[in-house]
């Protein structure tokens, strides 16, 4: 059962690069997308997504299935930022126009102070095509957050 984006994730058109939602569970869940060319990283040199863009597939799937856990339990979704990456490994030059892939995200490891390690794949006809590491923080207070860092 697909999921409305619109209550899960902060992100909004044209900087949402996910079309769906398809489940999830507390720590993982699976995303999907069909590249278009209204795409914000469309390229045409590419005919597709850049390999790079890869990450934030993945970094966009985090954040829905904690939009997704945050509503089931009567919470606001919340404002998360991507650290950064490990051992990001794409088989792939591009994700192609008009071809449909899969984003897998499992949770590792989480700390109470936000801070969290995700294993993440993207898939393409059922074949693995990019995988990496995210760290992720997702501050308890992002108001007080925002003040202190952007204020």
């Amino acid at each position: 059962m697909a999921h409305n984006l619109d209550e899960l994730i902060k992100h909004q058109p044209p900087m949402r690069l996910i079309d769906e939602l398809c489940w999830a569970e507390p720590g993982k869940g699976h995303c999907q997308l069909t590249v278009s060319s209204d795409n914000l990283f469309y390229s045409e040199r590419y005919q597709g997504l850049p390999a790079h863009v890869g990450i934030e597939l993945m970094a966009q799937s985090i954040a829905a299935i904690a939009g997704y856990q945050h509503k089931a339990e009567g919470g606001e979704i919340k404002l998360g930022f991507l650290l950064g990456s490990r051992k990001y490994q794409c088989d792939v030059d591009s994700f192609k126009l008009g071809e449909q892939y899969d984003v897998f995200v499992e949770e590792l490891h989480a700390e109470s102070s936000g801070l969290s390690v995700f294993e993440c794949d993207i898939r393409h006809c059922s074949e693995v095509v990019a995988k990496a590491r995210l760290n992720v923080y997702q501050p308890p207070d992002e108001s007080a957050f925002i003040e202190e860092n952007y204020g």
